[in-house]
C-alpha cells in the first residue's frame, strides 16, 4: 500500500486489555479517568486504554440514566488483534492514522469489515462506540480512520510530539503524528487538525477508502489461510457520525472501484446548496446572537 508512511504496528488484546474497552468494561468506562502509574511517562497500554475511555464518553451516554447497558447497547469482552499505522492523502503535509481491528471470533466464512471515520476532531478510536460497539461483538472486524484529525499534540517548547503507539517522542526521533513545518520554542502547542495547514475536509471520502482497503489488507495479514480478503468477498460497510457521516457519505460518491457495499450515516453533517446555510454560516450566528 503505497499510502502508508510507517511500518504497521500489530498488537494483542486480551484478558484485561480487550478490543473494545481495554479491559474496563461498561463500570470502568464510567468511571473515572484510567490511571497512569507515572503521570510523566505513561505507556502506551495505559495511554490506549485512557484513549479509549475519553472515546466512549464523548459519543455515548454512560450515565446511569441513560440506559446503556440496561436498556440498550453493552460492552462486552472482545479478545483480538490492532494493526495501526501513519498514512497519507497525496498532497497532505501531515500523516493521518489508520488502525484496524479484528476480534479473535471473526467470522471468515461470511467476511464483514465496517469502516468508519471519527467524529469531530477526535483521534483514532473517535468512533469506537459506534462501530466498534456494533461490529466487533458480532464477528466482524472494524476499520478506524482519524480522517486527518485527532489532537497529534506538538509541544513547541521541547520539540516533542505522539508517536505511532502514543507515547511522547522527540522530532527527529521517529514519524510523529503532527509536526509543524515552522515553530520556535515560543511557539506554544500546535495541534493537527488546527494547524497541520492540509484542509482535511476535502480529502475526508479518501481516508475512508483508504482505511477500507488498509482493513482488507490487515485481515489478509491476519488470516492469510483465507487470503484474499477483497470487496468481491467480504462486505464493507462505512459508518459514522456527524462530520464522520459526512465522511462516510463522501466516500461514497468516489467508490469507483466499489468497494463499499453499503453506507450509514447517522445526523451526517453535509451541506447541499439550496439546502439549509453551512456550518460557518450557523456557528456565526449562533456566535452574534451570544453577544447580543
Amino acid at each position: 500500500m503505497e499510502f502508508l508512511t510507517s511500518a504497521v504496528r500489530a498488537t494483542a488484546h486480551r484478558g484485561a486489555d480487550d478490543l473494545l474497552s481495554a479491559g474496563l468494561g461498561l463500570s470502568g468506562l464510567r468511571g473515572l479517568p484510567s490511571a497512569f502509574a507515572d503521570a510523566s511517562a505513561p505507556t502506551a497500554q495505559e495511554l490506549r486504554r485512557r484513549a479509549i475511555q475519553n472515546s466512549w464518553k464523548g459519543i455515548a451516554d454512560l450515565g446511569l440514566l441513560g440506559g446503556y447497558g440496561q436498556v440498550y447497547g453493552a460492552v462486552p469482552d472482545v479478545p483480538g488483534r490492532e494493526y495501526q499505522a501513519f498514512a497519507r492523502i497525496p498532497r497532505a503535509r501531515s500523516p493521518h492514522r489508520l488502525l484496524v481491528q479484528i476480534p479473535d471470533a471473526f467470522d471468515a466464512q461470511t467476511r464483514c469489515l465496517i469502516v468508519s471515520a471519527s467524529s469531530g476532531s477526535r483521534g483514532i478510536y473517535g468512533a469506537i462506540a459506534l462501530a466498534g460497539a456494533f461490529g466487533l461483538p458480532r464477528g466482524c472486524a472494524v476499520a478506524y480512520t482519524d480522517k486527518g484529525a485527532g489532537a497529534g499534540y506538538f509541544d513547541c517548547a521541547t520539540a516533542t510530539g505522539v508517536a505511532l503507539d502514543g507515547t511522547r517522542a522527540r522530532a527527529g526521533a521517529t514519524m510523529l503524528e503532527f509536526e509543524p513545518d515552522a515553530y520556535t520554542a515560543e511557539s506554544g502547542i500546535a495541534i493537527k487538525h488546527a494547524h497541520s495547514r492540509d484542509n482535511p475536509e476535502s480529502d475526508w471520502g479518501r481516508h475512508v477508502l483508504q482505511a477500507a482497503e488498509f482493513g482488507l489488507a490487515m485481515l489478509d495479514r491476519a488470516y492469510p489461510h483465507h487470503a484474499p480478503f477483497t470487496a468481491a468477498n467480504t462486505r464493507v460497510i462505512a459508518a459514522g457520525l456527524s462530520n464522520g457521516g459526512a465522511a462516510a457519505l463522501q466516500a461514497a460518491g468516489i467508490d469507483h472501484a466499489n468497494v463499499l457495499s453499503g453506507v450509514v450515516a447517522l445526523a451526517p453533517n453535509v451541506h447541499l446548496a439550496g439546502r439549509g446555510r453551512s456550518l460557518f454560516d450557523y456557528a456565526t450566528e449562533a456566535a452574534l446572537r451570544a453577544f447580543a
